[in-house]
């Protein structure tokens, strides 16, 4: 188990909306079949289900299994948007290997946690500035845990377009009653190679204030696309903390084969690699998933 499966435990961070934030969903379910060239703000309403089963190196069969669903409402006026959704925590999928779901865990103080919850939401989206390189918003929400749990976050992202490369930068800042102030900043490069190859680059540190610690993750993906909605994706991953010094504390590398099973909706991935935790001499461990994904989209 990787150490990017050793960070997010106390690492609880706030559920991204979708709503103005869809390219991380993209890249966990059909990004092998999108080849944007930006990062790209949709908002509709969606389902979205999966189960996986991985099995590593001299480990149990684990079994996993989600449910996430965004009722995306009309605009009540053209800068307020109402949406209600389910979706596991933002942090975790800013972490994550993005051909692997991954569990997260994070040591502090000789403890160790693991969360990959999924809540309910329910909010308004303020749309400060969009266009179609920028997006701003402000969202006042309420997750329905039990207390409620109120958040504020505000989210900017841009894209600059060359003529050799896409960069986007990505910041959010989140304040969550429960859990406090967290952020998280993405740097990210994309190319298109050409008709068949993609390849991105994307940076992503964050930070939490139930952990004051700084996490960042370096991961390189090569797409190849296969036609008729088939597609190899290669991943290679690189994990740091900044406690009590700056240090890499795990690789993984990972290769996943995806095709659209049936209709429009239907996904299914065979995906190997290893994991490489400095807590074990970087001893390789490997592993292999099956995952199945049901993806409905307005």
């Amino acid at each position: 188990m990787s150490n990017i499966d050793i960070i997010n435990n106390d690492l609880q961070a706030g559920n991204q909306f979708i709503a103005t934030k869809w390219d991380q969903l993209n890249r966990s379910v059909d990004m092998f079949f999108t080849n944007q060239g930006s990062l790209t703000s949709e908002n509709k309403s969606s389902i979205f289900a999966y189960t996986s089963f991985t099995k590593s190196e001299g480990a149990k069969l684990i079994t996993q299994y989600d449910f996430q669903l965004k009722f995306d409402l009309p605009n009540t006026t053209k800068k307020l948007k109402i949406v209600i959704e389910k979706q596991q925590d933002e942090i975790s999928d800013v972490l994550s290997d993005n051909a692997v779901s991954n569990n997260k865990t994070i040591t502090k103080d000789g403890k160790n946690f693991t969360k990959t919850e999924t809540h309910y939401n329910a909010g308004v989206n303020y749309f400060l500035s969009q266009s179609k390189y920028f997006s701003s918003f402000l969202h006042f929400g309420i997750r329905l845990d039990l207390p409620l749990n109120p958040s504020l976050k505000l989210n900017m992202e841009k894209v600059f377009k060359t003529d050799y490369v896409n960069i986007g930068l990505l910041q959010k800042f989140i304040l969550y009653r429960q859990e406090g102030f967290q952020e998280i900043s993405q740097l990210s490069f994309n190319k298109k190679l050409n008709n068949i190859f993609q390849v991105d680059l994307i940076n992503s540190l964050v930070w939490s204030d139930e952990t004051d610690i700084f996490v960042l993750r370096n991961n390189f993906v090569l797409s190849q696309d296969l036609g008729n909605e088939k597609s190899l994706s290669y991943s290679i991953g690189a994990n740091a903390r900044f406690s009590p010094t700056f240090f890499y504390d795990s690789y993984d590398t990972s290769i996943s084969y995806r095709q659209l099973l049936y209709n429009t909706w239907l996904y299914g991935t065979l995906a190997v690699g290893a994991n490489f935790p400095k807590t074990d001499h970087f001893k390789d461990e490997k592993f292999v998933q099956i995952r199945i994904d049901v993806f409905f989209k307005k």
